[in-house]
């Protein structure tokens, strides 16, 4: 699973110009945050199609980074983020974004980036 991050200028349409190359390829977002870095903003995203993802954003002239993240599902009770993201703090994991992606049934499926994905690995038994 890859996470999509454009930066934009933050201008009015930002959004839009970007979503609607998505869009235009036939992709699907399944998940989407933005925020604002001073003069600039971040559009950070996940998608059904990595590989059309990327060829819209190319097509349309987006700079883009990509990053591996990882699945994880986790209980939708009070304090299951908190208590698995204490884990990873404790064993020196940095969480660097999190994405909701579903809640189904009593669990939430999460999708996540973190500073050291071999290790997060290892303790996911991924």
């Amino acid at each position: 699973m890859r996470q999509f991050e454009v930066k934009v200028k933050n201008n009015i349409g930002d959004l839009a110009n970007v979503t609607e190359a998505i869009a235009a390829a036939g992709v699907s977002l399944k998940a989407i945050a933005t925020e604002e870095r001073g003069d600039h903003g971040i559009i950070k995203f996940i998608t059904d199609n990595e590989d059309l993802t990327r060829e819209a954003l190319k097509k349309a002239g987006h700079d883009f980074n990509e990053f591996e993240i990882i699945p994880a599902k986790l209980l939708d009770k009070p304090g299951e983020l908190a208590k698995f993201s204490r884990i990873l703090a404790n064993l020196g994991i940095n969480i660097q974004s999190i994405f909701l992606l579903d809640r189904n049934k009593g669990t939430v499926n999460i999708a996540f980036k973190v500073d050291n994905l071999a290790k997060a690995r290892e303790i996911l038994g991924q």
